[in-house]
């Protein structure tokens, strides 16, 4: 399978918590850069710069849709900068995939959820590609929660799972 992240926006430059914004022009660019060699997108998450990415990738929107591959619901923290966080509350949720202080979804939740999606739609997504948000991109990547944080992702990127063994 193939995860194609969906591209630059506004909150990505600046480095803010959340996910509603839309692709800003690089953010469109970069998705038409990455078309060619891709395999049929299959698969999409919800959120604006998701669902354009995808159509900027030729998929069928409309039929592909899936709540599964929502992004991660930071709660309180949607909108804001790392900074304007508690410190506290940063460490907490960097050290504990099963912390909630944004009052949203833990990382271990998100991890969960994906990954389920992932093994019941195995069949369906093998040799194809999905399109998602970074944070549901670094969840497929990964091998368990606690390796979230490892999974180094950027906006309009491809990825495949499973990774080869030296990929981590």
């Amino acid at each position: 399978m193939q995860i194609i992240t969906a591209g630059r926006t506004g909150p990505n430059r600046s480095v803010r918590f959340g996910g509603e914004a839309p692709l800003d022009d690089r953010g469109r660019r970069d998705v038409v850069a990455v078309a060619g060699g891709i395999e049929p997108v299959v698969a999409c998450g919800p959120e604006p710069a998701t669902l354009e990415s995808a159509r900027l990738l030729g998929a069928p929107v409309e039929q592909i849709v899936d709540d599964a591959l929502r992004t991660l619901d930071v709660g309180a923290w949607a909108g804001l900068a790392p900074e304007q966080v508690p410190p506290h509350q940063l460490a907490a949720w960097f050290a504990d995939p099963g912390a909630t202080p944004h009052g949203g979804e833990s990382i271990a939740g998100l991890v969960d959820r994906v990954h389920a999606w992932r093994d019941h739609m195995m069949d369906e997504i093998a040799g194809r590609a999905v399109v998602v948000a970074m944070p549901v991109a670094q969840a497929l990547l990964c091998r368990e929660a606690s390796d979230y944080f490892r999974a180094e992702v950027r906006p309009a990127a491809v990825y495949r799972w499973p990774r080869d063994r030296t990929g981590g």
